[in-house]
């Protein structure tokens, strides 16, 4: 029996049993990891793997259960331990319903079967060309990084007439390097690479970047305490809005009363010169899909506007509860939990400005590049290290700097946004141009 005929009948088995919804989620795949070590490979892990999960409400009371086995048996027995967990468990009066059947849009190129069958020796002998494009910026570099591919086949039935099956593939590298400075100082460079596709391997590329990175960010030197533009590369301003946007637009800390955005929207949260949308269905995305992991259709969401926040992410449970739209952004930590929102593919509108235009008027600022700068747990706090910067002197970039902190609020730094840059990255559907901060606290 196939593996949607299995998550079939074990919904109508949950059905007999007495659940009023019931929801089976399987996965079946294949993973090879690669790490690097000192630039020479240490380990190469592959696995094929199967598993699903059960999640049945009888009223408002849930049980989840889990197995590693996808047969008949294995089947049965999960859905008897759900209900019977559903029967001992308290109702939660927040859950309305299920997510019901909908018609997910086609999302082009989220599966290479080129990817999918690329041998353990394959991905090795690129990764190798990867580091050998390191040394060959300076053979005195040492590196570290990690290769990943995932396969999988992917499979959602609930009670309520979703019936969904969904087949992808994936691709990523990263390497750090390392270069020691003649004072016993080191430097570091990072580069990465996402993609779905095979045509887009960027491996020595990626070697390349990072070893130029790292001997450029030899000789940091530590910066006066004060106040400073911050210009931020492509990838530090999507890393900082993703923390920053992640937490608070999610509808599921709203609900909690957690979140700085509860309650706020249609209020202004950023600077005018800021949209935001987050795209699950942009074509060989890296975190795009048809659906959600509750098998509800994903949807493009505006989240921020011109500066006004104008909706929050939500799967079934927060949407309901809040009575608002479900955009289909449920994302599963584990099969063992329920399905939380979550972001997938964040993309930051382009600006006005070239990339020397938002440098030239800086008296004093710092280029922040392949950092993160986010709030401190679920507060507005911001206070992150400048893992990469560089010191910005009357438009002209100087010297890296070391150990500069950034000292913020949320509100503080996305309203103090005065320029984004015209020219965007686009990392797997993942799109951020260059943004400039007028001024924040820098310790140093």
């Amino acid at each position: 029996m196939g593996a949607l005929d299995l998550c079939v009948k074990g919904v109508r088995l949950a059905e007999k049993l007495g659940a009023s919804q019931a929801e089976i989620v399987a996965s079946a795949g294949r993973s090879l990891s690669l790490t690097v070590e000192r630039c020479s490979v240490k380990s190469v892990e592959e696995g094929y793997s199967s598993s699903f999960g059960v999640r049945v409400y009888i009223g408002k009371s849930i049980g989840i259960s889990t197995s590693t086995q996808l047969d008949e048996d294995s089947v049965e027995k999960a859905v008897k331990r759900a209900i019977s967990l559903a029967r001992g468990t308290p109702p939660d009066e927040a859950f309305v319903s299920l997510p019901g059947e909908g018609k997910p849009v086609e999302v082009r190129g989220l599966y290479d079967d080129a990817i999918a069958t690329l041998s353990s020796e394959e991905l090795v002998s690129k990764v190798l060309d990867g580091v050998r494009a390191l040394k060959n910026v300076d053979e005195t570099l040492d590196a570290s990084g990690r290769a990943g591919l995932g396969v999988a086949e992917d499979f959602i039935v609930n009670t309520l007439g979703v019936e969904r099956t969904h087949k992808s593939s994936r691709l990523s590298f990263s390497i750090e390097a390392l270069k020691k400075g003649e004072n016993g100082e080191i430097g570091t460079g990072y580069d990465y690479f996402l993609t779905r596709s095979i045509r887009e391997l960027r491996f020595e590329e990626v070697g390349d970047n990072a070893a130029r990175k790292a001997v450029k960010s030899v000789g940091g030197k530590k910066v006066e305490n004060g106040r400073y533009a911050l210009i931020l590369d492509e990838r530090t301003t999507l890393g900082t809005l993703e923390r920053i946007v992640g937490y608070g637009a999610n509808a599921f800390y709203v609900l909690q009363k957690s979140s700085y955005y509860s309650g706020k929207l249609g209020s202004r949260v950023a600077s005018e010169k800021l949209s935001i949308i987050d795209d699950p269905l942009y074509p060989s995305g890296w975190a795009s899909s048809p659906f959600d992991d509750e098998g509800c259709p994903c949807s493009k969401v505006r989240i921020i506007e011109k500066g006004l926040l104008v909706n929050y992410v939500t799967d079934s449970y927060t949407a309901n509860a809040l009575k608002i739209e479900n955009n289909g952004h449920a994302s599963r930590p584990s099969l063992a939990e329920k399905p939380v929102p979550s972001l997938t593919n964040l993309q930051i509108a382009p600006g006005e400005y070239l990339d020397e235009e938002l440098f030239k008027d800086v008296k004093r600022g710092i280029f922040v590049y392949d950092s993160s700068l986010g709030p401190v747990g679920g507060s507005t706090n911001i206070s992150s290290l400048i893992d990469h910067g560089f010191l910005v002197e009357n438009g002209e970039v100087k010297h890296p700097v070391k150990n500069a902190m950034v000292g913020s609020t949320v509100f503080e730094m996305l309203q103090s946004i005065d320029a984004v840059g015209r020219r965007t990255m686009n990392e797997a559907g993942r799109i951020a141009p260059k943004i400039r901060i007028r001024s924040v606290k820098v310790s140093g």
